[in-house]
Formats: structure tokens, C-alpha cells, sequence
């Protein structure tokens, strides 16, 4: 289901293992934030058509970071479409070099067919779909190429799975996770100026989001014993 966080930006909580996906209409773009695994993509594509949409119509897919969870969908998407695809350069780089293992697909059983990044992303880039401009910020320790994004003159920052309501955070023991630097993307965010965050998983942050960040990075400093 499509629960609208503002009159172009559709939230979808994620089913089973899949990650959250946020569907933004923009102009002539039509993005995913994040795909899911690509199991339930028959659903996704139901939730879509509530809004005019398809699988077929997505023009961008802008990756959090490349955990199978949240790329894997694109993969149905490449099969009906032809999006263009968004991650940060630390693992765009691999991808596009052949190698998958930071994906985590093998670690659950599943295999990515080959497939390109059209876009690598580094700190500070501004993705420009028009109405909505979209401002990179490198936050790794979840994974090296983890990012969080700031809709611009909105209050609203995707979170990828650096930061999670109630106090959570991303785990950091699969490959490439840094608990020392997880601890500071959170210290960086927590310092953002933001209303509502939409993490990877879990609820969206709809009120003082901010706050909630900041009781993260506490949570995660104690835990890890760092800083």
C-alpha cells in the first residue's frame, strides 16, 4: 500500500525480507528509493497502478546502498523497463566490474543475473528530478557505500539502513560494515537539520525525526564503546 508522505512521495513498507520502497512522481521521473528483493515485485507493481504507475514507467531507481534486500528488485524492473540505476561509487565500482559480493546475494541464496550502475555517487552530488532534487550524503559503517538523502526544502531525509526509529541503527557484521564509522555517519546525521526520515526498514520517522537520530547515535556509541 502506498501511504503518501507528501503529495509526491508514496511510502511502501517492506514485505517479508524486502527493504521499504519509496515511489517519488516528479515531472516526466518516475523513481524508486530503493527496489526490495524483487520477490513481491507482482505487488509492487499492483501498488504502482494506484497511482497511474507500473514496473514499466520507472524512469530512476536510486539505491540506499547495494544490500540484496534492496537491489535485488531491480532486476524485474530491468526485465519490463529501462531505469536508470543510482548507488554510491564504493559499490557501484565492483558492480560494474562483475563482482557481486558485496551485494550479499550469495550469502541468501540468491543470484544476480549482470547488470550496469548508470550513475555512481559520491558526497554532496545533487541528483535533479526536477520538483525533487535529491543531496547525497556518504554515510558508511551499515556498508562502505551506504548513503542517506535530503529531499531538498523539504524536512524529509531518506536514511537507508544507517538510521532506524526508536533508537536503532544498522547492523555492521556483514563485509565492509565499520562499527567506529557507523558511530559517526550517525554523529553526522543526528546534526542534520530534518523533520521526517524514511529508513530502510521499519516505520517511517514522522515527526522530530532529528531527535530520534540523536538517540540512535547515543544507542550506538554505548553499544559499540566508541567515541
Amino acid at each position: 500500500m502506498l501511504d503518501p508522505i507528501t503529495d509526491s512521495i508514496y511510502f511502501i513498507i517492506s514485505r517479508s525480507f524486502d527493504s521499504n520502497i519509496t515511489y517519488i512522481k516528479s515531472g516526466n521521473h518516475e523513481i524508486l528509493v530503493d527496489a526490495g528483493t524483487g520477490l513481491y515485485s507482482s505487488s509492487l507493481d499492483k501498488d504502482l497502478h494506484t497511482k497511474g504507475s507500473s514496473l514499466e514507467m520507472i524512469t530512476d531507481v536510486v539505491l540506499t546502498h547495494c544490500h540484496i534486500d534492496h537491489i535485488g528488485g531491480i532486476i524485474p524492473l530491468l526485465e519490463r523497463g529501462s531505469p536508470r540505476l543510482y548507488l554510491h561509487e564504493a559499490e557501484a565500482v565492483p558492480i560494474n566490474n562483475g563482482d557481486y559480493s558485496q551485494t550479499l546475494g550469495a550469502t541468501f541464496g540468491a543470484e544476480l543475473p549482470p547488470f550496469k550502475i548508470d550513475v555512481m555517487l559520491k558526497e554532496g552530488d545533487l541528483i535533479d528530478f526536477g520538483d525533487i532534487r535529491l543531496r547525497v550524503f556518504h554515510t558508511p559503517g551499515h556498508s562502505t557505500g551506504s548513503i542517506v538523502m535530503e529531499v531538498e526544502d523539504s524536512g524529509i531525509l531518506f536514511t537507508g539502513d544507517t538510521l532506524f526509529p526508536g533508537g536503532s541503527f544498522g547492523r555492521v557484521d556483514f563485509p565492509t560494515g565499520s562499527p567506529e564509522k557507523l558511530v559517526a555517519s550517525l554523529k553526522r546525521i543526528s546534526e542534520m537539520e530534518f523533520e521526517i526520515g524514511i529508513p530502510g526498514h521499519m516505520n517511517v520517522m514522522r515527526y522530530n525525526a532529528r531527535k530520534s537520530a540523536l538517540t540512535s547515535y547515543q544507542m550506538a556509541k554505548n553499544w559499540f564503546n566508541v567515541g
